[in-house]
């Protein structure tokens, strides 16, 4: 945060109050000095300057009287920002009057030296510069203190201000101790003012913003009554500033900008390079990514003009945060290492320590894990280096010492008084003296028992403190062991199946099969496979649902069918362990609601299953009842029952009741979790009693409509009969650019009764779909020429308006919402889900089966060996082009090829191919992202795609 309170105690001092008069030669009006007053007078700088350059050259003044002339050159060239020109004759002043024996001089000069280097944020400079100004003062005091003793203040005042930036507390303490004094017995009302404003900078450095606002709130008011309008602006941006870090983003908006208008109006580009700065962090802390990226890069344009370089560090690291909110994480870090730059230029010790932390954060997004801990590390080992805790009671302790030192100094003047006074007034003098000294004795013992209650008060704000990161370290433990306990039930969860599948696979390669028994064992992959599929949905179910990226399809269904469904299901899974499974209700059937069936049949499914998975003998029985339109299922089973700490835990995500569940019973832990948290997105809720050995009782409660209408009945029920033997009709366009990919799709569309038009590309899509105009259109997402995402657009700005799928491998979930969120009318994954598919395809066409089964049986009947058989033979050209790009270097021509040949793969079931595929592109895309590519990993992965494309030719 910027101080700018130089502006105040010198900016007037040394701009428009001339040199002063501290000693008789520099008082004398000379002939030069009069030039000098007249030319000041002028209102146009660039006049002004002209006038000093010729007094300059017409070589009439040398020695000391040059040296008045460049630093009130330096002054000038000061006001007009030129901040490196005016420095530079400020050097060659004070050089002049150290050669010319003139102390006195050179003391002006140093000080203006160190102005400029403090306007320019070179800190340790600037105070060098101003300790040598003091050290004459300090060593021509006894000649003539009264006329030194401002003198020493002001820059005592300075030397504070430039400690108090950096982050030197207890020293900035140290010279207003000193400058204190000196400002009550020889300065001016304004003086004082202006001492206790620096104070309140203290007082917001040491993160005391409530006694900085008391203390600014009291600036202001005397400031407006001195006329002084630019002090009120820069005491009001300070206000700003404490109500910010204070939490009063409303007040500290108004004060901040109250002071950027005023700056504007009179045109002080280095207080508005400030103040931009520090509306963009006001910005950043409410989260207002876009305006503070737009005053971080007015911040930046000012400060870069003017040359003030705190100010140009500020801005960047604020455009630094902006761009981690929105996350642009490169350019965030290009923001904090151009900031970091800066602040080591200028040993800007705060601002590199609060950039440690931001580019820990940045390092975090990037998964430079090992690089955000250093980082962190960094910042902590900084941050304790700075902080000194007992600041606060220094401070305290220095603000009793003025209030004691009043009281002294008011004695010392009672007593002179008490002197020059008649012998009458001695009596009263005494009385009041008194009266005074009862008074200090009154505020001391007051002020003890404040401070008294203050640190009690501190003291159990650690305690709460020390109690909650107690509590946080037990949550953090049991987290861990939760996500321990997840990750072995996984393991074991996708192990178990992956085995089977893994087992049988193996045996139909290499043949060891009975020949009639074919069937069996791809029946036996293709339920392991479906196994998976749905433990990899459930966690992405949770996932869309922590993200608030799940949607419900509320449509009509009959809720006979779905109780005829699960009777269905599990009597067979009861028979198997010698249960009963019976399903009670007393409802009207058909019983017609509105209602995600897909939703409502999952959480049953999850019930139902546990109930028998967790039942040894006797009977689970669901049943269902309507009540206050509402449904209310319950699931009772007379199984192992739970204690009252599982319960607790029960609907916890990723646990069972204990680690030895999921030894006997097998399970992730997420069917009861992803229940629960579907019931709420449904407005339900499930709620379980049970007890340890004698069973459990779930019931799931749902709000809904029952609907008793023709046309929704209609709707519940089967899709309508046809009286052809299509299943489907109607046209197709199919748009995808690998040749293999195509075929297949087409051949299912085909065998589904439809007409198909194929296109290569984004752009032959569009010009077929205006030219042949489909009931559908499946559009491939990464595609030559024009990509699926430019040929939707495209076709809807034709006016087409029938439906158009995304039909891609991109499946994760954000994936999926972005192509919903582009207008897409849905999404179908590849490879292709047939029910799924089917379900698609039913939405845009008429069917003339009774099911949609029989479109299943009759996708499952269709034969793709001579396709297989194709594909094999076709990628060898992929292989020779693979080849051909790592050999030239052609990275993103390598990623297209592994694009293309992971779908192809993924579609004719090579699933090691398609991995390796998938690894080389996505490594790939990483890679691109940095600026140094890692071209050997990138080359293993490339022959280990070649050595499965051959492991494929030769099956």
């Amino acid at each position: 945060m910027e101080r700018f309170t130089l502006i105040i105690s010198l900016l007037f001092l040394l701009t428009l109050g001339g040199l002063g008069a501290s000693n008789n030669a520099w008082a004398e009006e000379s002939d030069l000095q009069q030039q000098l007053n007249k030319i000041q007078q002028q209102e146009d700088k660039a006049q002004v300057l002209t006038d000093l350059t010729k007094l300059l050259q017409s070589n009439l003044f040398q020695g000391s009287d040059k040296a008045k002339i460049l630093l009130q050159k330096s002054k000038v060239l000061f006001s007009n920002y030129q901040y490196m020109q005016s420095l530079d004759l400020a050097f060659q002043a004070r050089d002049l009057a150290e050669k010319n024996n003139n102390t006195f001089l050179a003391a002006k000069c140093s000080h203006m030296i160190g102005v400029l280097f403090y306007y320019q944020g070179e800190l340790k400079k600037s105070l060098k510069a101003y300790q040598t100004a003091l050290a004459y003062y300090v060593t021509n005091q006894s000649k003539n203190i009264n006329n030194f003793a401002v003198e020493r203040a002001n820059l005592l005042n300075n030397i504070a201000l430039v400690y108090t930036s950096l982050g030197q507390s207890s020293l900035a303490l140290v010279n207003y101790e000193q400058a204190e004094p000196l400002y009550a017995q020889y300065g001016s009302e304004i003086d004082q003012i202006d001492v206790r404003y620096n104070i309140a900078a203290l007082h917001i450095s040491l993160r005391r913003f409530d006694s900085a606002i008391d203390i600014l709130k009291v600036v202001i008011n005397k400031r407006q009554l001195n006329n002084n309008a630019h002090g009120v602006a820069t005491a009001r941006a300070d206000l700003g500033i404490a109500y910010k870090h204070s939490g009063q983003f409303e007040l500290a908006e108004e004060n901040i900008l109250a002071a950027l208008a005023y700056f504007k109006e009179h045109g002080y580009k280095h207080d508005i390079a400030s103040q931009l700065h520090n509306m963009s962090e006001l910005s950043n802390d409410q989260f207002d990514v876009e305006q503070a990226a737009l005053y971080g890069n007015q911040a930046l344009i000012m400060s870069k003009e003017v040359g003030h370089q705190k100010a140009h560090a500020g801005s960047l690291q604020s455009l630094a945060k902006a761009a981690f909110y929105s996350g642009d994480l490169a350019q965030a870090e290009q923001y904090i290492q151009d900031s970091m730059a800066i602040g080591k230029k200028i040993d800007y010790q705060t601002l590199l320590t609060e950039n440690l932390a931001i580019s820990a954060l940045i390092s975090a997004g990037n998964h430079q894990f090992v690089r955000a801990l250093t980082e962190q590390q960094q910042y902590e080992k900084h941050h304790l280096l700075t902080t000194n805790s007992t600041l606060n009671d220094k401070l305290a302790e220095f603000e009793s010492e003025q209030l004691n030192q009043k009281i002294v100094d008011l004695e010392q003047r009672r007593e002179l008084e008490k002197l020059q006074t008649v012998k009458v007034e001695q009596q009263r003098n005494v009385i009041i003296l008194t009266l005074v000294l009862i008074l200090g004795i009154v505020f001391y013992i007051y002020r003890r028992h404040l401070e008294k209650r203050l640190t009690q008060e501190l003291e159990l704000r650690v305690k709460q403190r020390t109690q909650e990161l107690e509590n946080l370290a037990k949550e953090l433990e049991k987290a861990d062991q939760v996500k321990n306990q997840f990750l072995a039930n996984m393991s074991h969860e996708i192990r178990t199946p992956l085995t089977a599948i893994v087992g049988h696979a193996e045996a139909l390669i290499h043949d060891d099969i009975d020949k009639n028994k074919v069937k069996e064992d791809v029946q036996v992959i293709h339920g392991n496979s479906l196994h998976l599929l749905e433990l990899i949905n459930d966690i992405l179910d949770l996932s869309r649902i922590e993200a608030n990226k799940f949607e419900l399809e509320i449509q009509a269904l009959d809720l006979g069918e779905l109780i005829q469904d699960l009777s269905s299901t599990f009597k067979a899974q009861a028979q198997q362990k010698q249960l009963s499974f019976t399903v009670e209700h007393q409802l009207n059937l058909p019983f017609i609601i509105k209602m995600d069936f897909l939703r409502l049949k999952q959480i049953l499914l999850n019930l139902c299953s546990n109930a028998i998975k967790f039942t040894e003998k006797g009977e689970v029985t669901l049943a269902i009842a309507w009540q206050n339109e509402q449904l209310i299922f319950t699931v009772t089973d007379t199984g192992i029952g739970l204690s009252q700490s599982q319960l607790a835990q029960v609907f916890e995500i990723f646990t069972q009741a204990d680690n030895s569940i999921s030894r006997r019973f097998g399970g992730s832990g997420l069917g009861l979790s992803l229940s629960k948290q579907l019931a709420k997105l449904m407005l339900g809720n499930i709620v379980v009693t049970s007890k340890l050995g004698e069973g459990s009782i779930f019931t799931l409660t749902l709000p809904c409509k029952r609907c008793i209408t023709d046309q929704a009945l209609a709707k519940a029920g089967p899709i309508k009969q046809l009286t052809n033997d299509k299943l489907f009709t109607g046209k197709v366009l199919l748009a995808e650019d690998h040749d293999d990919n195509r075929r297949l799709i087409a051949r299912l569309l085909v065998n589904l009764g439809l007409e198909v038009i194929v296109a290569k590309n984004g752009k032959e899509a569009v010009q077929l779909c205006v030219e042949q105009q489909p009931n559908l259109v499946l559009l491939d997402i990464q595609m030559p020429e024009m990509d699926g995402v430019e040929a939707f657009k495209a076709l809807r700005e034709l006016g087409c308006d029938k439906p158009i799928y995304a039909l891609t491998a991109n499946a994760m979930s954000h994936e999926v919402s972005k192509y919903l969120d582009l207008g897409f009318t849905g999404h179908l994954k590849k490879p292709i889900e047939r029910k799924k598919f089917i379900a698609a395809i039913a939405k845009c066409f008429s069917v003339n089966g009774n099911q949609e089964h029989k479109a299943e049986q009759s996708l499952a009947s269709v034969d793709l060996s001579d396709l297989i058989t194709e594909f094999k033979s076709n990628i060898s050209h992929d292989k020779q082009q693979i080849s051909r790009c790592s050999i030239e270097g052609d990275i993103k021509s390598l990623a297209h090829y592994a694009h293309q040949l992971a779908g192809a793969a993924q579609m004719f079931g090579f699933s090691e191919l398609n991995q390796a595929a998938k690894e080389l592109e996505q490594l790939i895309k990483k890679e691109l992202s940095v600026t140094s590519p890692n071209y050997l990993l990138i080359n293993e992965l490339t022959h280990c795609l070649i050595d499965e494309i051959s492991l494929v030719e030769q099956q």
